[in-house]
């Protein structure tokens, strides 16, 4: 493996140079077509099934699958470089020339736009072909979930959380929501009470994600929603464990001490150097209102929830609703639609929830 992560970074390396003596120079500087025949000869290293992939999803790249979270000077150029193109996904056939990867690279700096594709290079934005959808999918799904259990579990107020496997997760759902239309197949049903926290979390992230693709966020903005949703109750590992695993109603006292996890969740976030900033605001926001009420109470009543907050605030609202808890049963979609309905307005931005219905409608989610 790390001869494989040794041979991408080099491979990345000349691309960026590459890329970079365009900009200097030209495209037909004999260092460009250096570095494009020596960045051909390391992909042999690299093809897979004669087929080599880059997929830029949010802030990360994935090469053949695999996503790289590390970070470096070289990344992050060829992240910028994509984004400024709109640029998601590069395939590299192997047979490819040197004069192709060599005018592929002009292109992405001559031009603010997606490059041209050739015999064995394509671009462009996401299109996934998938085999045994359904069964995939799952995998992936209780991959992911495995995966935010595996972070969660053990984490404490003096522990860091690992933002980059969680990021990993979020990159699941978005590649999981690619396969599948209809979101209510691929939002996991509870299977223990034990595993509410992890399902839940996972849930959210997909429907916040379900809804934000639905009002054309795209790239990093995406990918900040699904992490916004998956961290969103964060703030609960402050909560003692009496009060998240009472099975009664709880009482003064112990509301008062669940009603301060938005408070708990965003100081803890604003700690870490990777939490996005979106994220950091969802999590204090997701229990205000529409109308300002709701907690925390930040005496500002004319004060707004941002966009992503009141996204992942449906998506909390609709796993919960039909997830069974200790003390209800979960209710049936028509049910929830109903209840949705008429705290528009109130609990609810009115046109999010025409949004988010009129989606599920779309897909015959009911």
């Amino acid at each position: 493996m790390k001869e494989v992560l040794d041979k991408l970074s080099e491979f990345i390396s000349c691309i960026v140079t590459a890329m970079s003596n365009v900009a200097l120079y030209s495209k037909e500087h004999q260092a460009v077509i250096e570095l494009s025949d020596k960045a051909i000869n390391i992909l042999d290293n690299l093809f897979i099934d004669d087929t080599f992939s880059i997929t830029y999803i949010g802030k990360n790249l994935i090469f053949n699958e695999t996503p790289i979270t590390e970070k470096g000077i070289h990344i992050e150029s060829l992240k910028k470089r994509l984004r400024a193109n709109g640029v998601e996904k590069i395939i590299i056939k192997k047979g490819v020339t040197t004069e192709e990867l060599q005018k592929f690279i002009s292109e992405l700096v001559l031009k603010e736009e997606t490059p041209s594709c050739s015999d064995h290079i394509l671009a462009g934005t996401v299109e996934v072909m998938f085999k045994s959808i359904e069964t995939e999918t799952s995998a992936l799904i209780d991959k992911n979930i495995s995966l935010i259990k595996d972070t969660y579990q053990g984490l404490s107020r003096f522990k860091s959380l690992d933002i980059r496997s969680l990021e990993e997760a979020v990159i699941g759902f978005i590649v999981a929501l690619k396969r599948e239309s209809n979101v209510l197949r691929i939002v996991s049903p509870l299977k223990s009470y034990s595993e509410y926290t992890y399902v839940h979390t996972a849930n959210v992230s997909t429907l916040t994600l379900f809804q934000a693709e639905t009002l054309g966020l795209r790239g990093e903005h995406l990918y900040d929603a699904g992490l916004a949703g998956l961290l969103h109750d964060v703030g609960k590992m402050f909560v003692s464990k009496e009060v998240l695993e009472k099975r009664t109603t709880l009482d003064g006292s112990e509301w008062n001490e669940m009603k301060k996890h938005p408070i708990h969740g965003a100081v803890y976030l604003s700690t870490l150097q990777d939490a996005p900033k979106l994220a950091i605001i969802a999590v204090f926001e997701h229990h205000m209102k529409f109308d300002g009420s709701g907690y925390p109470d930040t005496k500002r009543r004319g004060r707004k929830q941002h966009l992503i907050s009141q996204l992942v605030a449906i998506s909390d609202f609709f796993d919960a609703m039909r997830t069974e808890r200790p003390y209800r049963k979960a209710l049936d979609i028509q049910t929830i639609i109903g209840l949705m309905k008429e705290s528009a307005g109130r609990d609810f931005n009115p046109l999010l929830i025409d949004n988010f219905l009129n989606a599920l409608k779309r897909i015959e989610a009911f």
